[in-house]
């Protein structure tokens, strides 16, 4: 690893910021001094809710210490990807080019599609893929509406992988806020894990008819803040949701069934729950039965992926699950 490398790869902590910024820093998914490169004073400021000389300092102690390292201060894109790490095939030729040949350890991926659509096979392709190429790692998988059943896990898992797979069922809210609660000390009693594949997770928030605005915006930031604590301690992140509709007015401005002009179909949980510097939003647009494209909504904030709306067409053969 080049110098460059050595000090970009470092974490945040490294650098002479005050606790309080840093944690403010943690809690918007930002992990290593990299990290920082898709931003600037201003729009970090913007970001963390914090005074602009607080945001300056921060990459006034960045500057100060690469130069003393005798090193540029940006890099190209190809070494960027380079020192992405290793990175998990997820069987489905489309979305690992889409996401740049699978997804980066430590990342998270959303998959947003609406009902038929292969979401959760992907995701057991996904931890299939894991368990072969990781021989010595364990997988939680939570699942809300049986899409990930434990048989169908098994029918696509060898018997010695599976015993490495916990199965969590979850079907309330308060279930569901008890485990994302729960997810620290789980993680610290398994040590080797790896892989958290959170299936459906929109449902028990749908679900739940008493959840107020400001009830689920806790529960969203909630679920952002153990997220960002398990990528940070090496577990990647797997998520599957399903689409709501969205009334827009004729100036693309939200609107009620009365004022809107059009519908548009998007993510049910929306973005917020997710650190933006560590996650790719992916949605599934079917087009006619076994066909469609994988659309990147979004990625995370340190990987470039040009302008323009970033499409892979797919197909589903006769006689397979996965879209090739």
């Amino acid at each position: 690893m080049d110098r460059l490398s050595q000090f970009t790869n470092r974490p945040l902590s490294s650098l002479a910021i005050p606790p309080s910024t840093l944690s403010a820093l943690i809690r918007a998914g930002y992990e290593t001094v990299q990290d920082l490169d898709s931003s600037n004073a201003e729009k970090l400021a913007n970001d963390l809710s914090i005074p602009l000389p607080s945001s300056q300092a921060i990459f006034s102690q960045r500057k100060t210490q690469t130069q003393g390292r005798g090193v540029p201060l940006t890099q190209p894109a190809s070494a960027v990807a380079s020192s992405s790490g290793p990175r998990i095939a997820t069987k489905c030729s489309p979305l690992d080019k889409l996401i740049g040949d699978g997804l980066p350890r430590r990342h998270i991926l959303e998959i947003s599609g609406p009902p038929g659509t292969p979401k959760g096979m992907i995701a057991v392709g996904i931890v299939k893929s894991f368990l072969k190429e990781n021989p010595d790692e364990e997988v939680i998988v939570m699942d809300t509406q049986n899409m990930m059943t434990p048989s169908a896990l098994r029918r696509a898992i060898s018997a010695d992988a599976v015993r490495r797979v916990s199965h969590h069922i979850l079907n309330t809210l308060p279930e569901l806020v008890v485990f994302i609660q729960t997810l620290p000390s789980i993680q610290a009693a398994r040590p080797k894990l790896g892989l958290l594949v959170l299936s459906s997770l929109h449902f028990p928030l749908q679900a739940s008819k008493k959840l107020t605005p400001s009830a689920k915006s806790t529960v969203l930031e909630n679920i952002k803040q153990a997220l960002v604590q398990l990528t940070a301690r090496g577990v990647t992140v797997v998520v599957t949701s399903q689409m709501a509709t969205k009334l827009l007015a004729a100036d693309g401005s939200p609107a009620t069934f009365d004022t809107g002009a059009r519908a548009v179909m998007v993510p049910q949980l929306g973005p917020t729950y997710l650190p933006s510097a560590n996650s790719f939003r992916v949605l599934i647009c079917p087009q006619a039965r076994d066909s469609g494209v994988f659309r990147l909504l979004s990625a995370p904030s340190k990987i470039k992926t040009g302008t323009g709306v970033k499409e892979e067409p797919y197909t589903v053969p006769k006689r397979r699950i996965l879209p090739v």
